[in-house]
């Protein structure tokens, strides 16, 4: 008959032997998901700018076309040149600038192509930033990629880079839509004509 104590230390046995078991087929699976995971790339952004380390952008097209923006230091908000400042809208001007900011690269290219076959030997496009330490900053925007889903661009002598077409579009806009507050229509006050009175429309009669 065996004792007690001998299946004690049988049921011991089997648990240790089962807990290994299971270990080991933890240990393998955490194993092939870290092999498998996919590394995270951070973003590639164009710039390491804010709102506030910027004193003026100007966007001029091949065309001729050109826009002027700044910071007013006495409204502390942004403006348009030669347009009163109180009839800019800082607000959309906040707003596409921190597009402009947080511009990323989606793709850079390796070698540098010709300059003309992606329109960056004459720019289409020309952004130029100037920083509140007076650095100057200047951004060439060339044609749409093939596909149409970004521009070629480059910052100074940098690489050339394909950058996002829906926000380059929201900010080339501005060449065309400035950002200026609506003018408000004065109202028309209509002024209703004056009535004849009783005594004007009497007529004397003629003795």
């Amino acid at each position: 008959m065996v004792r007690r104590t001998t299946w004690i230390v049988l049921i011991v046995f089997a648990f240790l032997v089962g807990f290994a078991w299971v270990f080991q087929r933890y240990q393998s699976s955490k194993a092939d998901t870290t092999s498998t995971a996919t590394p995270t790339t951070p973003p590639n952004y164009l710039y390491d700018l804010t709102n506030n380390e910027v004193d003026e952008i100007k966007i001029s097209g091949q065309s001729g076309e050109m826009i002027d923006l700044y910071h007013d230091p006495v409204l502390s908000k942004w403006a348009v040149a030669d347009i009163p400042a109180d009839q800019a809208d800082s607000f959309q001007i906040e707003s596409v600038s921190a597009q402009l900011f947080s511009l990323q690269a989606q793709e850079t290219l390796t070698e540098v192509p010709p300059l003309d076959s992606v329109g960056l030997a004459t720019p289409q496009y020309t952004i130029t930033m100037t920083t509140t330490g007076g650095t100057q900053i200047n951004t060439q925007i060339g044609t749409i990629t093939a596909i149409g889903n970004g521009y070629y661009a480059r910052v100074d002598a940098g690489p050339v880079v394909i950058v996002g077409k829906t926000v380059m579009d929201n900010i080339l806009d501005l060449l065309i839509n400035p950002p200026l507050l609506p003018t408000a229509t004065p109202e028309v006050t209509s002024t209703s004509a004056t009535l004849p009175t009783q005594q004007e429309n009497q007529v004397t009669p003629t003795p």
